[in-house]
């Protein structure tokens, strides 16, 4: 099993995005999806440094909370449901089985399809995670304010047609 190791909790989050004083940007800091970019790599970076990196990454993590909660799932579930290729699930998913935290099994409805589920090592390193990652979702949501987070992922999901 990938040792998930366990970083400070007291420490800041990654620095915010500041661009050096001497370089223009124009309009990009008024771009939604340019500051949503800098804001993906801010959380990646965190990501990384509280849970270990490069033992799982925030892909990973989502398959490993998909098919925990949905055991049996077939592979093309799961991409559809993260919204990641099949292409690019495969090895990220061939990472996970050769750290021995998913299994791939025979489906037993159709022989040609697989169904994956977590081992118990991937069970445990599961558990793990989901408390780094509540402590690296705290750290960052300070830097929102009270409210920030619930308001942040109010508008998130109204960005992605999520209800």
């Amino acid at each position: 099993m990938a040792e998930i190791k366990r970083s400070s909790s007291s420490r800041q989050a990654t620095a915010p995005y500041a661009p050096p004083e001497s370089v223009q940007m124009g309009v990009l800091p008024g771009l939604m999806g340019f500051m949503l970019r800098q804001a993906q790599m801010l959380v990646y970076q965190d990501f990384h440094q509280s849970v270990g990196a490069p033992a799982i990454r925030p892909p990973q993590f989502g398959i490993l909370e998909v098919v925990h909660l949905n055991p049996g799932i077939r592979p093309s579930d799961v991409a559809a449901a993260l919204g990641i290729s099949r292409a690019n699930l495969v090895p990220l998913l061939n990472e996970l089985v050769g750290q021995g935290l998913v299994m791939r099994d025979g489906d037993k409805t159709d022989g040609r399809a697989q169904a994956l589920n977590l081992s118990p090592d991937g069970e445990a390193a599961l558990a793990r995670l989901r408390y780094l990652i509540a402590t690296h979702e705290d750290r960052l949501a300070t830097r929102l304010g009270p409210s920030g987070r619930a308001e942040l992922l109010t508008l998130l999901h109204a960005l992605v047609g999520v209800k």
